[in-house]
């Protein structure tokens, strides 16, 4: 690509997530974006992979659409509203979720309460979640976490300490704690790591429902025979700029993704 680095997703539904110019630098490297910034748009009900080799910026992003750390320069757009110096707890109330490589739980909860913990504190405060989570008007919380546990599997889990579950149980855990804040854009950072075989098919099957309902979905992920077979459209990631982009389809026969990243194996 020349000038900006620029992408637009294609749905029916119009734009959900702006990023325009943005750029991050550590210690004087550049992280993220190259002179002009890096600008990409993810229009509402899109299902989107983002890949690259380490070090491409992915998880950089991740960290900047969720607040995680503040942009050097660009805005970032969600539903209309310039969030680019919202908090993370802010994004998260206006309908961002995000997983981590490393899953965050409560160990001293169940792996129930962790669910309805993540409903009623956005921002990651077990002190004040707490505090709230068993008033009366929030009880329905609790069957809805039932819920979304057996939809990723945990069910029969629920009662039992964070610290018995595998580390593939923890990412579904992870993304169970996201869905019960019903987000509107919901970001997965490498959610099968770990996770065994059994799992991946059925956190696939959760993703494509997921999608099917409306939700816009942005998943990084490593395992690419994984991502390519359930994302519609994706993002390739390079030295903090746009490789590529488009179809499955289109991604795995580009030469240039090819040789950068892919490998004669995933070529179409």
């Amino acid at each position: 690509m020349t000038g900006r680095d620029h992408a637009r997703v294609p749905t029916q539904l119009g734009s959900l997530l702006e990023v325009n110019g943005v750029s991050k630098r550590f210690a004087g490297i550049q992280a993220l974006g190259g002179d002009d910034g890096l600008s990409f748009q993810i229009d509402r009900g899109s299902f989107v992979g983002l890949i690259g080799p380490n070090g491409a910026g992915k998880s950089t992003l991740f960290n900047l659409l969720t607040g995680v750390l503040p942009a050097d320069a660009g805005t970032i757009v969600f539903e209309g509203n310039d969030i680019t110096a919202a908090s993370s707890h802010q994004r998260a109330e206006h309908g961002i979720g995000r997983t981590f490589q490393t899953p965050r739980t409560f160990e001293s909860l169940t792996v129930l309460d962790n669910v309805v913990v993540g409903a009623t504190s956005p921002g990651e405060r077990l002190r004040s979640a707490l505090g709230r989570k068993w008033r009366r008007h929030e009880a329905g919380l609790v069957e809805q976490a039932r819920d979304i546990l057996d939809q990723v599997g945990l069910a029969d889990r629920a009662s039992e300490p964070v610290g018995d579950l595998s580390g593939g149980e923890l990412r579904m855990l992870g993304v169970a704690r996201q869905l019960i804040r019903r987000p509107t854009l919901l970001l997965l950072d490498e959610p099968t790591a770990g996770v065994h075989p059994l799992l991946q098919d059925r956190l696939a099957d959760l993703l494509a429902g997921l999608h099917r309902q409306g939700m816009t979905l942005v998943v990084v992920e490593h395992n690419l025979h994984f991502l390519l077979a359930i994302a519609e459209h994706i993002l390739v990631l390079t030295q903090g700029r746009l490789l590529a982009e488009g179809p499955p389809s289109h991604i795995r026969g580009d030469p240039a993704v090819v040789s950068a990243y892919l490998g004669e194996d995933h070529a179409a």
